[in-house]
């Protein structure tokens, strides 16, 4: 039941239309559609003589929407006679004027055909009739102000002062007094720890003595990746303010918690507790002790360490008295924890309704990785032990994304470069027949199945040669050249390196054969230097195998597994040669 105090204009105007012999605050529904007139069979003295005034909503302009109070006037409506006859008892809304928004309803006050004589007539302004009525006006807006009030006395978004504490008194929460010790606890996540971490209204922290009690004033909730967060805590039953640093026991083991403490000592409060900060407190605290609700069932499943997220679906099926329960749970399968989630449930499910559970739909996430390592060699052990890290590393941190979280491509990313050797990466997310992305948003209410082993594609070698890939090849170069005019020694050598170092990366990564005349062409350049091919060689070195190149002469062909290094570079100058 809803109670809404009337204005003095509008019990003046009532009173009028009553003394007048009409018939004040009949309530007729707006159809869906509004389709031409709206007939009023439902008043109970039709047919209409006039109207003296309509009241309903419209709908509010703007981009808030909604619906706002309104009064129609002449100019929004007419009476007419649904027939076409001269019997009213229809209302037609003029195109011109205000529309009522439909499904709403109208609050019509009216005159009937058949009026009696009223017995006083008098009812000009300043009459004694029009006197009295006008005083029986202000006592009863008083009163129904003060009706108001104690309506809104009954509840906790309303209530104030005396009234609210009895409010929060029925879910044992109390008004703090001035003077009582309050401090801000610190918590902090334990090593390893992840996903979410929710410490209720109420957690009880002590000292080593336990002679100093703080209950936390709010609720707490660490995200994942958060280390640490704090809350107002305060004393229960007015011991001397604890000092810095002494609380730092738990009434109740917190999973996920590895610390807490107080970084400064407690203090008295100056002033007793706010009415807001006070009905903030009792909220979380009817969460907890209210069973019955679908907040209640809620909150209490998403309190249990275990569970990810919650989503409550009303009418699933279409059918009154059924509730659907869709969780998510951090380690899906666990029978301890499934078990903990069917207790919860029936201890706070409201009465009569069926509810139906289980694990939410999940969507299954592939994951494709590509390293990219320095130019050395990696034994195949130590490379699959590389992923093997990698892999439990993004696992962690993806596990740890909530519903209609977002898994994005930096922390990914950051996650695989702690380790050293590691210079670059590329981490694809594939939902299930869906599409490769950096970065993906996990839909509301949906559990993550994330598939593993991970995908993990063939290293990049920034010296072009795989993970795993045996031997090294060691390059010694002999390159007699002739300068060309103001060419320098130095910048000729850094060009012909650079060069020779492109041509057996590219030969090391794609297997393909090494020889002079292939690397000839690759440093080539007649505007800076001309190569004396026929003085020139390239010695090879690999597993204590040697083999020479030379013009036109020998390849080596075992290139791929091989992580090729100019080991040496001899470039004596000329003063010819061939090009």
């Amino acid at each position: 039941m809803n109670f809404e105090p009337r204005p003095y204009a509008d019990i003046v105007r009532d009173l009028l239309v009553t003394l007048t012999g009409g018939t004040v605050r009949e309530q007729v529904a707006v159809p869906v559609p509004v389709a031409g007139a709206i007939v009023l069979d439902r008043l109970a003295d039709r047919p209409l003589r006039r109207i003296s005034s309509i009241e309903g909503q419209v709908a509010r302009g703007g981009p808030e929407g909604g619906l706002a109070p309104f009064r129609f006037t002449s100019a929004d409506f007419e009476l007419i006679a649904s027939d076409g006859g001269t019997i009213f008892d229809a209302v037609r809304f003029r195109p011109e004027g205000r529309q009522p928004a439909p499904g709403t309803v109208l609050t019509v006050s009216y005159y009937p055909i058949d009026i009696p004589a009223p017995p006083l007539t008098d009812l000009n302004i300043g009459s004694v009739v029009r006197t009295l009525m006008e005083s029986v006006g202000v006592e009863l807006a008083l009163q129904e102000q003060l009706l108001d009030q104690v309506y809104r006395s009954a509840f906790l978004d309303t209530a104030e002062g005396g009234s609210l504490d009895k409010v929060v008194a029925l879910v044992g929460v109390t008004r703090l007094p001035g003077g009582v010790p309050t401090v801000s606890l610190r918590f902090t996540r334990a090593a390893g720890a992840t996903g979410q971490i929710t410490i209720p209204v109420g957690t009880v922290v002590t000292d080593e003595s336990l002679a100093l009690r703080y209950a936390t004033l709010a609720p707490l909730t660490l995200e994942p990746g958060e280390a640490e967060r704090r809350v107002l805590a305060a004393s229960t039953n007015g011991e001397p303010p604890a000092p810095a640093t002494s609380l730092t026991r738990p009434e109740v083991l917190i999973a996920g918690i590895g610390a807490v403490t107080n970084p400064t000592a407690a203090s008295p409060a100056a002033a007793p507790e706010t009415d807001e900060a006070l009905r903030r407190r009792a909220r979380k605290a009817l969460l907890v002790a209210a069973t019955g609700t679908l907040a209640a069932l809620e909150y209490g499943l998403r309190s249990i360490e275990g569970v990810k997220d919650v989503t409550v679906t009303e009418f699933p099926n279409g059918v009154a008295g059924e509730v659907r329960v869709d969780v998510v749970y951090a380690n899906p399968g666990d029978a301890a924890i499934e078990a903990l989630v069917a207790s919860r449930i029936r201890a706070l499910r409201p009465a009569g309704i069926r509810v139906d559970f289980g694990a939410a739909e999940a969507v299954r996430l592939s994951v494709n990785v590509t390293l990219t390592l320095e130019q050395a060699i990696l034994p195949e052990s130590d490379f699959e032990a590389m992923k093997k890290a990698v892999e439990d590393r993004l696992a962690a941190l993806i596990d740890a994304v909530p519903p209609g979280g977002t898994i994005r491509r930096g922390p990914l990313i950051a996650a695989v470069l702690q380790d050293p050797r590691l210079v670059e990466a590329e981490v694809m997310l594939t939902p299930e027949g869906g599409t490769a992305a950096e970065s993906y948003q996990l839909p509301d209410g949906k559990a993550l199945d994330l598939i593993r082993p991970f995908g993990f594609a063939p290293p990049v070698i920034l010296g072009g040669v795989p993970a795993g890939a045996g031997a090294a090849l060691e390059v010694d170069l002999y390159l007699p050249v002739e300068l060309q005019a103001g060419e320098t020694v130095a910048s000729a050598e850094a060009a012909i390196r650079l060069a020779a170092e492109t041509y057996l990366s590219r030969a090391t990564r794609d297997g393909t054969p090494i020889s002079f005349d292939g690397l000839a062409a690759a440093i080539r350049d007649d505007s800076r230097y001309v190569l004396d091919r026929a003085a020139g060689s390239m010695t090879l070195e690999s597993l204590d195998r040697f083999t020479q190149l030379a013009d036109g002469l020998g390849q080596y062909g075992e290139t791929l597994g091989k992580a090729a290094r100019i080991r040496s570079l001899s470039m004596p100058i000329t003063n010819g040669g061939g090009g």
